[in-house]
């Protein structure tokens, strides 16, 4: 019975990550040129061609962040009570590199970590939880949270102070993996950190499952500029963010439909 339940969450999460890719942009152009191609028509071809110009189009992406973000501003200690518990989620912080002597861990967008760092310092928990981020695909056997939790210890923290949990592999496992922590503390309160886009979906995971959830938004995406030409000029980085708040968008209408 428990090989059956592994295979069927491992089917889910495949499931999880390859579905999105069938709506995505990079998708819908290779089957325009495949059919422009193949018909010798030329109305696939121009199709691509828009499809392109919009989704790689700067003032297009920020727009697309922004609206993921609208309901997220960026908060002040000042601002924050104490909690139970200081949560991070995970979001692919570190990357595994390669090297002669093993494998060392690099930072890449960090900011989740630093923000609950940040928060543990200013005194709003005296523990920390880092959620065990982990894909059956990923060659390296430590979780993201493991990885964290040693860097947090770098940083004056001690073991009794963090917990990491179980793996998980998505948002909502990351929830059920953080009540499970707090029912066995007798806690409840908690300040959820996470990115600004991710937030809205992930605190309202916390909250149907009853847990009092005070926000912690960081790694805030949408760029505060003039607009000027360069905002209208086709970007490979524009047309990734477009790409990555679709994904977005996505989570967002599956965890509604649950």
């Amino acid at each position: 019975m428990d090989y059956v339940l592994i295979f069927l969450k491992l089917k889910m999460i495949y499931l999880n990550k390859i579905l999105p890719h069938f709506v995505y942009p990079i998708t819908a152009l290779f089957f325009l040129l495949v059919w422009a191609i193949l018909s010798k028509k030329r109305m696939p071809a121009v199709l691509a061609l828009f499809l392109l110009l919009i989704t790689s189009s700067p003032i297009v992406s920020d727009q697309m962040v922004a609206h993921l973000e609208k309901q997220e501003h960026k908060k002040l200690l000042e601002e924050i009570s104490p909690a139970d518990s200081i949560v991070v989620l995970s979001g692919r912080m570190v990357t595994p590199i390669a090297t002669k002597h093993g494998v060392v861990y690099e930072w890449v967008d960090p900011d989740r970590f630093f923000g609950g760092i940040e928060l543990f310092k200013a005194g709003k928990s005296n523990k920390i939880i880092f959620t065990g981020g982990f894909l059956p695909w990923q060659k390296d056997f430590k979780t993201e949270g493991d990885i964290l939790a040693k860097y947090a210890e770098d940083f004056g923290l001690s073991s009794s102070q963090i917990i990491v949990t179980k793996d998980v592999q998505n948002t909502l496992d990351e929830v059920l993996a953080v009540r499970e922590i707090l029912a066995r503390n007798n806690a409840n309160k908690i300040i959820l950190v996470t990115s600004a886009f991710h937030m809205p979906r992930a605190a309202s995971l916390f909250k149907k499952e009853g847990i009092e959830v005070q926000t912690y938004p960081v790694d805030f995406k949408a760029d505060i500029r003039n607009l000027s030409l360069i905002d209208f000029l086709p970007s490979a980085d524009s047309f990734s963010l477009f790409q990555f708040s679709l994904r977005e968008l996505i989570g967002r209408a599956y965890y509604g439909l649950r």
